[in-house]
């Protein structure tokens, strides 16, 4: 195993180098022959340095859009990573040589690298795709449960059969009067394989199973508990002989929030400056549609649970959601319209909330603003879950970029606290650009409904287990916010 991994590694190392080096080499084509012919002052040296910095921006580009994660991200999740990569860094390149120029340059040469270089990535993980199974096989895990079943954490592994096969699951089954745990049958199963799956153990189990693991090399995978999100968040104190973490929960720092608020206005301005002949379009065809509104007016929640007024273009029919009760919208909604399914599509019916930053009410970046009656009924069934709004409500946030649509309001919790605890400037940058890329990820779209359309279905029971036919939806489904008793999870 140790050597198919240094193969594989190995594998990825050269296939990046190699795309990198086209990339960059393209670049120095379309530099050195075409542009330097025609500016105010050619480049000598600097134009060296421009190649390394050409280049030191598609490495960070394709790391932070996860361009090179081949075998972790689908196939076409790379393609678009690559194209959003390859549009940035061009246009970057191209503002930068204008600068030196002094004027706008032609752009038909930036152009056309741009196309050729997209055909690149389109090969380029044709072909690493085809071969990276070699170096990189299906990972067989085994899953440990307590008390409560993993349907719904299995079937989003199933949505990744291409890389995560579970082979076997194995019950904890606690201690009782007539005999003791079987804590010690769970290791042995879990010995035989190289990764595991630990679903929803109490502490001192999943500890043991943990520690386990780690003399033997064995990979865990585990859903984080609200408390362990809190605590990645915490800073090293090395101040006495014994470690020490602190965790400071105040979210941003004064610094944080002034600069924060500071790029909300100024990008505020310029997207609605540069979007508004976009939106103007919109709100016309929107009225030549049906006559109604243009604009849909919602209550959501802000930092520190404010209620405020949310301006979205309407996509939806007149009266979709009767007596204003939420309807969730689900996959091939009867009630969205022409407009509203291509505006939903491409994002653009948010548009009208760069006024909602521009306001204050909302940040470029941070937890999506829930609806009033929403959040109440979450913050019922999961006491923790106004912890979102220890920051402003975001245009975009990591639940979404990182989540779907359908994510559970507690899963939302979970990604949505992970940008609290880590926030950054930088991680701010991240998912604005990672925002770019899941416009074209029809997943991150999923309406609710989707798992009960799941036809292959994972039986879960204590010994090996398979893929059987199974049309019992009763049996078989996502647990929804009414099935599942979220407090009694994070106290286990």
């Amino acid at each position: 195993m140790k050597y198919r991994s240094s193969l594989k590694s190995i594998f990825r190392f050269i296939s990046s180098f190699i795309v990198i080096a086209l990339y960059t080499g393209m670049f120095s084509y379309i530099l050195f022959f075409h542009y330097n012919k025609i500016l105010l002052a050619p480049l000598d040296s600097g134009g060296y340095l421009m190649i390394v910095l050409y280049a030191a921006a598609v490495i960070g580009i394709c790391n932070i859009m996860g361009a090179l994660k081949v075998g972790f991200n689908k196939q076409f999740n790379i393609i678009i990573s690559h194209i959003i990569t390859i549009l940035f860094v061009n246009f970057l390149a191209y503002l930068q040589l204008s600068l030196i120029h002094r004027a706008f340059l032609p752009v038909h040469q930036i152009v056309l690298l741009s196309i050729a270089q997209i055909c690149v990535a389109v090969i380029w993980t044709l072909i690493v795709f085809k071969y990276n199974k070699h170096f990189d096989p299906v990972a067989e895990m085994i899953l440990v449960y307590g008390d409560k079943k993993a349907e719904e954490l299995v079937y989003k592994i199933l949505e990744r059969e291409d890389r995560y096969r579970i082979c076997e699951t194995v019950q904890y089954k606690p201690e009782s009067y007539i005999s003791g745990d079987n804590l010690e049958y769970v290791l042995s199963r879990v010995k035989d394989y190289k990764s595991v799956i630990i679903y929803r153990l109490r502490s001192s189990v999943r500890n043991d199973i943990l520690k386990f693991c780690y003399e033997n090399d064995i990979d865990v995978f585990l859903p984080p508990r609200i408390s362990d999100v809190i605590v990645r968040g915490a800073k090293e104190l090395n101040q006495f002989d014994s470690p020490l973490i602190v965790c400071h929960n105040c979210a941003l720092t004064a610094e944080q929030r002034f600069f924060k608020r500071l790029s909300d206005i100024v990008i505020s301005v310029i997207g609605i400056i540069l979007s508004s002949p976009i939106m103007l379009f919109i709100a016309a065809a929107i009225k030549i549609e049906d006559g109604g509104p243009v604009f849909y007016v919602q209550k959501r929640v802000t930092l520190n649970e404010r209620v405020f007024n949310i301006y979205k273009f309407r996509s939806m029919i007149i009266g979709a959601e009767k007596d204003d009760k939420s309807i969730p919208a689900t996959e091939n909604d009867p009630r969205i319209t022409r407009v509203g399914k291509l505006i939903r599509k491409l994002r653009f019916d948010e548009l009208p909330q760069l006024f909602n930053i521009l306001k204050g009410d909302m940040s470029f970046v941070g937890p999506r603003p829930e609806r009033v009656e929403h959040h109440e009924a979450y913050t019922k069934q999961i006491p923790e879950f106004p912890y979102r709004t220890k920051v402003k409500a975001g245009l975009t946030g990591y639940a979404q970029v990182m989540g779907k649509y359908n994510t559970s309001p507690y899963d939302k919790l979970l990604l949505d606290l992970e940008y609290i605890q880590k926030f950054s400037f930088f991680l701010d940058f991240r998912l604005i650009l990672l925002t770019a890329k899941i416009i074209f990820m029809k997943e991150s779209t999923e309406g609710f409904g989707k798992a009960d359309k799941i036809s292959e279905n994972f039986v879960i029971g204590d010994g090996k287990s398979g893929y059987t036919r199974n049309n019992d939806k009763k049996n078989n489904r996502f647990f929804n916010g009414n099935e599942r008793e979220y407090r009694n999870e994070e106290s286990t």
